[in-house]
C-alpha cells in the first residue's frame, strides 16, 4: 500500500492479522509498519552499500514517540549515510554489540548524565549516592549484558538485611537503568530489575508528644546558650595523620550556629521539608500575611501560611546584606548546608535517640489532627500534593471527631439525666 504519509492517514489505518506496510509516496523507500495490535513503527527500507540485492529494514521510532515530518526527515538523513556507502543498520547492530560489552559503571555515568537536568538538585543527590555506595561495587564491573536478575536479587537482598528502603529504592533505580539502556536500544533482553523482590515497607509513625517536645526545647536552649556535646555515634574524631590538627578537637563547649538552631525551631513550628527551610529566600515571603510562595519543592509550587509563632521568629532573624536566604552558610550567598550535628547532639541530650528529623513534620501533622483539623488543612500546611500523603494521619483525625462526639453527646446525656419531671408534650393544632 502507497499514501501520502500524514498523521491522518496512519490514525485511520486498521491493523490486519498480519504487519501491514504502508509506503510514503513522497519519499522513496520510507514508510510505516503496523502491527496486529495497531502499533506504528516508522521504517527506512533500502539496499545495503556494496551486497548485491540484500535490502535492509532499518527501524526509525514509534509513531507518537515522534510526528511523521520527524521521522521523513530522519529517513532522509539515513538514505543520505547509504548513498555515502554507510550501512545504518549494520552499524545500529555493531554499535549495540559494543554496548553489551561496556560495563555497568561507565553507561550509569552516561545515563545519570543524561537526565540530570530533568532532576531536582536532592534527587540526582540521592542517585549519585545510591550508585556510589551499592551499584556501582556490587554491579559497575560487569558488561550489561551479563547483569541477571540474580545479580539484582543478591544485590537487593543484602541491601534489604539492614534497611529495606534504601533496598527497594536501589532495585528502582537498577529497573530505570536497564528502562532507559532499552528506550535507547543499547538493551534488547528482559530488564533484569523488573521483578526484583520488593521488601514491604513499614511507614513509621513516631510523634512526639509535649513532654518530649519540652526536652527537645530545653535542649536547643542550651545549645544556643551553652553548646551540647556531640552525640556519641555522630561525634568527630581527631585525625592521628596530622600533627596540626591535635588541637582541632576538644572537649569544651562551645554555642551552636544560631542559624541552625533557628532552622530547627522553624522546622518545629511548621513541620516543613528540611531543605524547603535551609533554601528559603526573603523574597518568598511576605511577613505582613503570613504567606509564603515557595517555587520550587518535592510537589511543586506550594503556597504555605505560617502561624505567628513562626512569623516571629523570621522577623527576629538577622539578615545578611547581600545574601538572599532566611538561613544563610557560612557563605552567605548560599544556604546552610546542613543541620544533622546539631540535631543529632540535641536529640541525644533530649534522650529522643529513635526520633528523625524527619518525625518532627509527622509531629506536627499529629498535633493538627488531635486539634480536629480537617485532612485537608493539615496537607495545606505540609505542601502535600495529594490527599493520599496526608490520609496516614486520618486515625488522629478520628480520634479527635470521636473525643467531640463524647463531649457533645455526654453533655447532652448530663441535661436529659437531670431532667426531673417528663418532658410537655406539645399540641399539634390544625389551621
Amino acid at each position: 500500500m502507497r499514501k501520502l504519509l500524514t498523521k491522518r492517514v496512519i490514525d485511520a489505518i486498521k491493523p490486519g492479522p498480519t504487519d501491514l506496510f504502508v509506503w510514503d509516496t513522497e519519499f522513496r523507500g520510507f514508510g510505516c509498519k503496523v502491527t496486529p495490535k495497531g502499533k506504528c513503527v516508522f521504517i527506512l527500507q533500502y539496499q545495503a552499500p556494496g551486497l548485491h540485492r540484500v535490502t535492509r529494514r532499518y527501524t526509525i521510532g514509534d509513531f507518537g514517540s515522534i510526528t511523521v515530518d520527524q521521522a521523513r526527515k530522519d529517513a532522509r538523513s539515513l538514505k543520505t549515510q547509504v548513498d555515502a556507502g554507510t550501512d545504518p543498520s549494520l552499524q545500529k547492530a555493531e554499535d549495540r554489540r559494543a554496548t553489551k560489552e561496556d560495563t555497568v559503571d561507565r553507561l550509569f555515568t552516561a545515563y545519570i548524565n543524561d537526565i540530570r537536568d530533568r532532576l531536582k538538585p536532592r534527587t540526582l543527590e540521592l542517585y549519585e549516592s545510591l550508585a556510589r555506595l551499592y551499584i556501582r561495587p556490587a554491579l559497575g564491573a560487569m558488561p550489561i549484558a551479563s547483569v541477571t536478575k540474580d545479580d539484582v536479587r543478591r544485590l537487593h537482598s543484602a541491601i534489604a538485611s539492614k534497611t529495606p528502603v534504601t533496598a527497594n529504592r536501589v532495585a528502582r533505580l537498577v529497573r530505570s537503568f536497564y528502562s532507559y539502556l532499552i528506550d535507547n536500544d543499547l538493551f534488547d533482553k528482559a530488564n533484569p530489575a523488573r521483578k526484583a523482590d520488593r521488601v514491604k515497607e513499614q511507614p513509621r509513625e513516631r510523634f512526639l508528644t509535649v513532654d518530649e517536645l519540652a526536652r527537645l526545647g530545653e535542649a536547643l536552649r542550651v545549645a544556643e546558650t551553652v553548646g551540647l556535646p556531640p552525640a556519641p555515634l555522630h561525634s568527630k574524631k581527631p585525625s592521628t595523620k596530622r600533627r596540626r590538627n591535635a588541637g582541632m578537637f576538644t572537649s569544651e563547649l562551645k554555642p551552636a550556629n544560631p542559624v541552625a538552631v533557628s532552622v530547627l525551631r522553624f522546622l518545629l513550628l511548621t513541620g516543613w521539608r528540611e531543605q524547603e527551610a535551609m533554601t528559603l529566600q526573603w523574597s518568598a515571603i511576605d511577613l505582613t500575611t503570613g504567606i509564603v510562595t515557595l517555587d520550587e519543592t518535592k510537589t511543586g509550587k506550594s503556597i504555605r501560611t505560617l502561624g505567628t509563632p513562626a512569623r516571629d521568629l523570621l522577623a527576629a532573624q538577622q539578615r545578611v546584606q547581600g545574601s538572599p536566604y532566611v538561613f544563610p552558610g557560612r557563605d552567605p550567598m548560599h544556604p546552610l548546608r546542613e543541620t544533622q550535628r546539631l540535631w543529632y547532639a540535641a536529640r541525644h541530650a533530649a534522650k529522643l535517640n529513635d526520633v528523625r528529623l524527619h518525625d518532627i513534620r509527622h509531629s506536627v501533622a499529629s498535633i493538627a489532627a488531635s486539634h480536629g483539623y480537617s485532612l485537608f488543612l493539615i496537607g495545606k500546611l505540609l505542601g502535600h500534593k495529594t490527599a493520599r500523603s496526608t490520609e496516614r494521619y486520618a486515625h488522629l483525625a478520628d480520634d479527635a471527631r470521636k473525643a467531640a462526639a463524647d463531649t457533645v453527646s455526654g453533655a447532652i446525656a448530663a441535661a436529659l439525666a437531670a431532667q426531673t419531671a417528663p418532658p410537655p408534650v406539645l399540641a399539634l393544632h390544625r389551621a
